[in-house]
């Protein structure tokens, strides 16, 4: 009796394999490739009429593009008062913008982040290079995007980008127009 069972053991897994084996599937084919949810997260995309088209970048494509990297302690004064200096490491938005091929014709900039949050600058306001720190009035920035903070790098499996200024005067609330998780750069 277990000799008659054992053998149906195996004659069942054997027609199984080949059944398995002969589904009609030409094993030569190329397997289908799902979009990667981590990818999807850590580009930047850089898009609208005021660029020569649409541009999409990783950390390490911005960090490729011999662009000046900017290495600086910016202010922050956040809407309760608070004031602090975070040290950040990135790319001047309007020397990135130009990389990708911005035009003439541009008048605005819309940063926007993974949740949705965004902010509008004039592009003057982007190529500006006098944003100030009050307590420092020598001290004069640019409009980075960084990809560093307090010399922690950002997770670039998740959204490796921050854009950050300087004050526009002494008492300018500046810190609410940091975007953090930036994952869009409209630019018409």
């Amino acid at each position: 009796m277990n000799n008659i069972l054992l053998a149906l053991i195996v004659l069942v897994l054997m027609i199984a394999m080949v059944v398995a084996g002969c589904t009609g599937q030409n094993n030569d084919q190329e397997p289908l490739i799902e979009a990667d949810p981590v990818a999807e997260k850590n580009v930047l995309t850089i898009e609208g009429s005021g660029v020569a088209g649409t541009t999409q970048l990783t950390l390490q494509e911005i960090q490729g593009m011999q662009l000046d990297v900017i290495e600086d302690d910016y202010f922050a004064l956040n809407n309760f008062g608070t004031k602090q200096y975070f040290s950040f490491k990135g790319v001047s938005l309007w020397q990135l913008l130009n990389k990708v091929g911005v035009k003439d014709t541009a008048q605005q900039v819309v940063i926007t982040s993974e949740d949705g949050y965004s902010v509008i600058y004039t592009i003057d306001e982007v190529k500006r290079e006098d944003y100030i720190d009050e307590t420092n009035p020598e001290k004069k920035y640019k409009m980075i995007i960084a990809w560093e903070e307090n010399g922690e790098v950002y997770d670039s499996t998740q959204y490796p980008f921050r854009l950050v200024m300087g004050q526009k005067e002494p008492g300018d609330i500046n810190k609410q127009n940091w975007v953090a998780k930036v994952i869009n750069i409209k630019v018409d």
